[in-house]
């Protein structure tokens, strides 16, 4: 069945969410009866036929119990991922008439706009705006009809009585699936999680940390702990690491076996550059680079009792390690902010930089009057941003592009775990140079509220050409913007980057002013001296201004 645009118009997130909410509490309140039960049965010590009959007469209620929970397990994972496909259908239904009313236009019921002819010859920013329209147009139809072919037949099989499911209440997780299913949403996930006990959920990370220190829609302490074991291996019944099991040992081993090879095989050819030499050379330098990546997180790790680490993906041989550092609690702090870096960023070169940033937008928010341990800020360092000139992949947005629905994922699974404890956050994405691109187009397809503030910095294009495309409140996205020497600003050619964030209609203009930060270029002949200094802390006895700002947008009190 294909959705219409018409179809789509009455969809409403709050029904579903109110529903979620309704069947998450039945199932609860059915899994504590079982145990009940199953207490019960356990209690009755007594021989003889009268405790015999009790005893299957328990049996026969749990029975009847397990199918009963098996169907309300899948009506509340099935109305999670109804609810995230519904909560993105909004926003970008919501994005389209914010984009129209820019341009004056009526999106009539078959939601097919035309765009007036010679419109990108005139104005071609006009025309990039049309495009815009007609793409959210599109993704809301599109995302409504995969959401009818995927959940719809969920629901049919409930409501037809052909629903099964082999968890009963002797399995690893009563009721619930064993193991997260990789094709949940992090909506799902932060369902199925939450229902779990503390101790199913320890089984779980110690069974398959690489896959739960990086399932979104977790909280993030459990990835944190996932993430321990994967970095510096998993531990015995006494708590002791299991030597050989932990990515960084594995990767200095790996390196220095290949490094000892190499040499040797330099000694037998005497020098010359035989194909051997040359095949050892490439694998000795991907082991380098793993091994740098995380030698390098560990270093950030080290002596700091604050920071976690939430995201850890060593990826192929060759392949930069992806990462997240957090600094603060991000599963109960009022405010989070997702800071996303931009070309050449990686680990081994660029954690302690973005850490650094990290921290200095949190002390940002806390001077703009945030309650320090109701702030958390994250280094996002969970995309493969393009390396450095001469490499021209920053020329095309392909990166941007494949970040992008890792970034919305991420920001989904900080939102849906809040909600699925009835906790509310703030939470700021802020862009930078390479990264604001891939966090604009991000958002193109981000679920309604779950991000409240979006910020562009030092931005080459903003992967839109409306503020209004953004599926975040208008009024609270935001560009900063240092007039001197920062040359990446708008250098993304219009058709692929989007327009410069400078100049979008409608958007908040953050302050520019860094000029107090430490390193701050006034006369230089680097066009891009000051292309970071958003982030710098400020020389003492100045001020930067543009970070004070970003400090007002993560506390939420910035006016425009």
């Amino acid at each position: 069945m294909t959705v219409t645009w018409a179809d789509i118009q009455e969809w409403r997130s709050d029904y579903v969410n109110e529903a979620q909410q309704t069947i998450e509490d039945a199932l609860r309140t059915a899994r504590e009866i079982v145990d009940d039960l199953e207490y019960a049965a356990n209690d009755i010590r007594s021989e003889g036929q009268g405790p015999d009959q009790m005893r299957q007469q328990l049996s026969e209620i749990q029975d009847r119990l397990d199918s009963r929970i098996n169907e309300l397990t899948e009506y509340a994972l099935a109305t999670a991922e109804l609810h995230g496909y519904v909560s993105r259908v909004v926003a970008i239904r919501e994005s389209a008439y914010e984009v129209a009313a820019e341009l004056h236009e009526t999106i009539p019921e078959s939601g097919d706009v035309r765009t007036p002819p010679m419109e990108n010859s005139y104005n071609p920013t006009r025309y990039a705006k049309y495009q815009d329209l007609h793409a959210c147009i599109k993704s809301a139809v599109d995302l409504a009809t995969e959401a009818e072919a995927t959940v719809g037949p969920r629901f049919k099989a409930l409501a037809d009585g052909q629903y099964a499911m082999s968890e009963g209440r002797h399995s690893e997780s009563a009721g619930l699936a064993n193991d997260a299913d990789p094709s949940w949403t992090p909506e799902e996930v932060s369902v199925w999680w939450k229902l779990l006990s503390d101790s199913e959920r320890e089984a779980l990370i110690n069974k398959d940390p690489e896959k739960y220190g990086n399932l979104d829609g977790i909280d993030m302490a459990s990835r944190a702990k996932a993430n321990d074991l994967v970095l510096y291996g998993r531990r015995d019944a006494a708590g002791n690491r299991i030597a050989g099991t932990g990515l960084l040992e594995q990767a200095r081993q790996e390196y220095n076996e290949l490094q000892a090879e190499f040499q040797a095989e330099q000694q037998a050819t005497r020098g010359v550059v035989s194909p051997k030499l040359q095949e050892l050379g490439r694998r000795r330098e991907n082991a380098r680079i793993r091994m740098q990546d995380l030698e390098a997180l560990d270093k950030a790790l080290d002596g700091h009792s604050d920071v976690s680490l939430v995201t850890l993906q060593a990826g192929e041989p060759g392949k930069n390690v992806l990462a997240a550092l957090a600094i603060g609690d991000v599963d109960n702090a009022e405010h989070v902010a997702t800071m996303v870096p931009g070309m050449t960023t990686n680990c081994r070169d660029s954690t302690a930089l973005n850490l650094g940033y990290a921290y200095n937008l949190r002390d940002a928010a806390v001077g703009a009057g945030a309650d320090p341990g109701n702030v958390a800020t994250i280094a996002w360092l969970g995309y493969d941003a393009p390396p450095a000139l001469p490499d021209f992949s920053v020329a095309s947005t392909a990166q941007a592009e494949a970040g992008a629905d890792p970034l919305r994922k991420f920001a989904t699974g900080i939102h849906s775990w809040r909600s699925e404890r009835g906790m509310d956050v703030h939470q700021s994405t802020i862009t930078h140079s390479y990264g604001s691109t891939t966090g604009g187009i991000a958002m193109r397809s981000i679920g309604k509220d779950v991000v409240d503030d979006f910020v562009y910095t030092g931005s080459p294009g903003a992967g839109v050409a409306s503020v209004g495309t953004l599926g975040v409140d208008k009024d609270h996205v935001w560009v900063s913007a240092v007039p001197h020497h920062d040359a990446v600003q708008g250098i993304g050619p219009d058709g692929d980057f989007g327009l410069d964030p400078k100049t979008l209609k409608g958007i908040g203009h953050l302050s520019g002013d860094a000029s107090g930060a430490k390193d701050y270029s006034t006369y230089s002949l680097n066009p891009v001296a000051n292309h970071s200094s958003y982030f710098v802390a400020p020389e003492p006895g100045k001020e930067n201004h543009a970070l004070n700002d970003l400090g007002e947008v993560i506390a939420d009190v910035k006016e425009r």
